[in-house]
């Protein structure tokens, strides 16, 4: 008989609020505070997200299963799916969040500068907030790094990045620019990518506003024949 589904254990649940890894609950957003509901969908979210952290860096990636997390956070394997849609999705917990965050920080910014401008800026904030959640980005990428397929699927997600990037480039451009801007915003997330790298060689000791402003100067030093404003 399938197990019907329960609220995650609280030995999860602790784990979710007090482990410094994946799985940490995010800090507070500014606006309504979250109904009671959400807030208990949130938990399970993370609770889930650090029974996975731990399960995949004791055994790695490949070998755990969905029902293996869900089992060990006390969920249903259908609770599971009503969070995260693949085994693969479980190690991004906060992709998207990240991501919606980004582009509202490029359509504020490119309000005030130039479309260049804004990308830095957005840049420079979200380096910020990576520096805020180093234990958890560094044991992410571990677990990234131990599996091919966990490496393609960041790869799609940087894919979106890039084409968030793209878009705030393209303000005011023509349309034969729009071309430019796609190659430029590649070429800028190829940067990311690099600089990231960077970091977690060093442990992520280093200050990553520092490496991000270092790495945005050598792009836009580059691009000078484009005239970037």
């Amino acid at each position: 008989m399938p197990r019907t589904d329960r609220k995650p254990r609280r030995a999860a649940k602790r784990r979710a609020a007090h482990q410094g890894n994946i799985g940490r609950s995010p800090p507070p957003r500014a606006g309504p505070r979250p109904s009671l509901r959400d807030r208990k969908k949130l938990e399970t979210r993370y609770a889930l997200a650090s029974v996975a952290a731990e399960l995949f860096g004791k055994r790695g990636f490949d070998a755990v299963t969905i029902d293996e997390i869900a089992d060990a956070a006390g969920v249903s394997r259908r609770t599971y799916f009503r969070y995260f849609a693949t085994k693969e999705a479980v190690v991004f917990p906060r992709a998207a969040d990240r991501l919606e965050r980004f582009r509202t920080m490029l359509a504020r910014y490119r309000d005030r500068d130039s479309p260049f401008s804004a990308v830095r800026r957005a840049c420079l904030e979200m380096a910020q907030e990576f520096g805020s959640h180093r234990e958890e980005l560094l044991l992410q990428h571990q677990i990234v790094e131990s599996s091919a397929m966990l490496v393609s699927h960041q790869s799609a997600l940087d894919l979106e990045w890039e084409a968030a990037i793209a878009e705030a480039l393209m303000r005011g451009t023509s349309r034969g620019a729009r071309r430019g801007a796609s190659i430029l915003a590649g070429a800028v997330m190829g940067a990311i990518r690099a600089t990231l790298r960077e970091w977690y060689v060093g442990e992520a000791h280093a200050d990553p506003v520092a490496l991000a402003n270092e790495m945005l100067t050598l792009v836009e030093r580059g691009l000078q024949p484009w005239r970037i404003r």
